[in-house]
């Protein structure tokens, strides 16, 4: 009686695995790395289930410009960990203000993003501040969504080695559904990305789909 031979992986693709491991690592340490939009802050420049790619190597030879859209590690202690999304307005000498909404640097009025937005409500703090001059090796970052972003008028600048990355295009964007939404951790997000994947569901927004962030 023939013994039926047992078939195992041969070393050469353990090893091909194990390399392909490792490049994808070092690709998201040096590279490029994926993003969610777990919070309505950048609305409606970015959407809560908007997935992105952004790249690590322009911010290595050059510090943000304004008006740039960063990637950046949350500067506040008790929220280490937590990469944020948002827009720098103002660089390294800048002097922000903010009166009745209107945002200047340099006393100079800034016209809003693209798809920025504001709603009727008014809150001090968050409409009228400064003059505050953005201190060395910082910036200041801001949610697209005005009156409703967490940011630097309430935690201050960004140290710029704080910056992760520059964000490039959205490879996936998914509508969670009505009602409010903030997942709190990349597990929520990707759980959602997956079942969206395998049902494509309708709530799928394919012409968000290669959208170039700017």
């Amino acid at each position: 009686m023939k013994e039926r031979k047992r078939k195992f992986a041969s070393p050469g693709s353990w090893e091909t695995l194990i390399l392909a491991l490792a490049v994808a690592l070092i690709l998201r340490a040096t590279v490029i790395e994926a993003f969610n939009i777990p919070s309505g802050s950048m609305e409606d420049t970015l959407l809560i289930g908007d997935f992105l790619l952004g790249e690590k190597i322009t911010y290595r030879f050059r510090d943000p410009r304004r008006n740039e859209v960063i990637i950046f590690r949350h500067p506040e202690p008790k929220f280490k960990g937590k990469d944020l999304i948002k827009r720098c307005v103002a660089i390294q000498g800048d002097t922000v203000e903010i009166r009745n909404k209107m945002l200047y640097i340099n006393n100079q009025s800034i016209e809003e993003p693209l798809h920025g937005k504001h709603d009727s409500s008014y809150y001090r703090q968050r409409d009228e501040f400064g003059p505050y001059v953005v201190p060395e090796n910082c910036v200041f970052a801001m949610g697209d969504n005005r009156d409703n972003s967490y940011d630097s008028r309430f935690w201050g600048p960004v140290p710029l080695e704080n910056i992760k990355a520059r964000p490039l295009f959205l490879y996936f964007s998914v509508d969670p559904g009505p009602g409010p939404h903030n997942f709190q951790t990349i597990l929520d997000a990707y759980k959602m990305f997956l079942k969206a994947v395998f049902h494509i569901p309708p709530e799928v927004r394919f012409m968000r789909i290669g959208t170039i962030v700017s």
